[in-house]
């Protein structure tokens, strides 16, 4: 079982980004997938979707299951791991969460085994500057702790600008691969199935 974790502020494009790579994933590889949210309330979750590709959703109220909901994350994980046995479990935290905090609380986890733990920061790139000024270090954690960034809504900007964000994320000490989507119009999931099914 493999756990992938989505983080990445309000807006980011976070849900759009699960249910199209989830999608996606489930035509390429046939492995059934879970999904745990944080504050589902605020998500629309596409029940045809869910039934269509066996997907089962879990959600995890009234905090951040990276702080005070941890305990409930991890038996969140566990029911699922059990009564489910899927191939991947995706991790959509609240927005102000990074991936490293998530990873911490799974280390208390001793359901069946995790293959790996992988991480995926999503950021709306129409929105970075805006979001790198006022959210500061929380954004940069989010930076600094992830397996993959995902440039997410590339429709909406030019190349010239989106290779000015990549490499402020370098100077920000980001090493891993920067991948550019449009959740939307579902370009370039391939890339983001490629970093959650490669180890």
């Amino acid at each position: 079982m493999k756990v992938i974790i989505v983080a990445g502020f309000l807006g980011s494009g976070k849900t759009t980004l699960i249910l199209s790579t989830i999608e996606r994933l489930n035509e390429v590889t046939g492995q059934k997938t879970g999904i745990i949210v944080n504050d589902f309330g605020k998500v629309n979750i596409d029940g045809k979707i869910m039934e269509k590709y066996g997907l089962d959703v879990k959600e995890v109220q009234g905090g951040c299951i990276c702080c005070s909901l941890g305990s409930f994350l991890l038996d969140t994980v566990q029911k699922l791991a059990v009564n489910m046995s899927p191939d991947f479990i995706v991790i959509e935290p609240s927005g102000i969460a990074h991936p490293q905090q998530i990873v911490d609380t799974l280390d208390a986890y001793h359901g069946p085994p995790l293959e790996y733990i992988r991480s995926i920061v999503v950021m709306d790139v129409a929105r970075f500057e805006k979001i790198s000024k006022t959210m500061g270090v929380p954004f940069e954690k989010q930076v600094t702790s992830a397996d993959a960034i995902v440039l997410n809504k590339i429709d909406e900007m030019n190349g010239t600008d989106i290779d000015s964000i990549e490499a402020r994320l370098r100077e920000i000490g980001f090493k891993g691969k920067i991948i550019r989507v449009s959740a939307t119009e579902r370009t370039n999931i391939d890339d983001v199935i490629e970093v959650m099914v490669n180890q």
